[in-house]
C-alpha cells in the first residue's frame, strides 16, 4: 500500500491563535490534506473508483483518525485543487474516464505516462491527474 513511507499531518488540532499552526493548516487545505477533506473523499471512494486512480507520487497520511492511503490522498488533492466543479469524486472520475476513452489516440507517451492536454494517465488508463 505505501511501501514504508508515511506522511504525518502537522496540524493536530492546535488553537487557531497559534499562528504557525494556522499557516500550516492553510497549506494543508491547498494540498487537499485536511482531515475533513480526506474523510469526505474517503467516504466517496468505492472499489471501482480506487481501481480507476493511480497513487503515483502520493504517500499515505497519518491523522488523529487513522491513516488515509496514497490513492485517497491523490484523489483528495486533485478533487480539492480543480475537481470540485464536478460536484463529486464519482462524477469527476467518470469525466476523466470518458475523456481518456475519447482522446487516448492523442496521448503522448513520456516516461511511462500518457500525457493528454487535460490529464495524465497510466498506460492502463488509471487516472494520475485530471483537471
Amino acid at each position: 500500500m505505501h511501501a514504508g513511507r508515511l506522511e504525518h499531518l502537522p496540524y493536530q488540532g492546535e488553537s487557531p491563535s497559534d499562528r504557525f499552526a494556522y499557516e500550516r493548516y492553510r497549506e494543508e487545505i491547498k494540498r487537499g490534506k485536511t482531515l475533513l477533506q480526506l474523510m469526505a473523499v474517503q467516504k466517496e471512494v468505492t472499489s471501482e473508483i480506487r481501481q480507476s486512480w493511480s497513487a503515483r507520487s502520493f504517500t499515505p497520511v497519518q491523522t488523529p483518525q487513522g491513516i488515509f492511503d496514497d490513492v485517497v490522498c491523490n484523489i483528495s488533492y486533485h478533487f480539492n485543487k480543480h475537481g470540485a466543479k464536478y460536484g463529486s469524486v464519482v462524477i469527476m472520475t467518470q469525466a476523466a474516464q470518458q475523456y481518456f476513452k475519447q482522446n487516448r489516440h492523442l496521448a503522448v507517451l513520456s516516461c511511462g505516462i500518457l500525457k493528454l492536454p487535460d490529464g495524465l494517465f497510466e498506460q492502463d488508463g488509471r487516472i494520475i491527474t485530471f483537471p
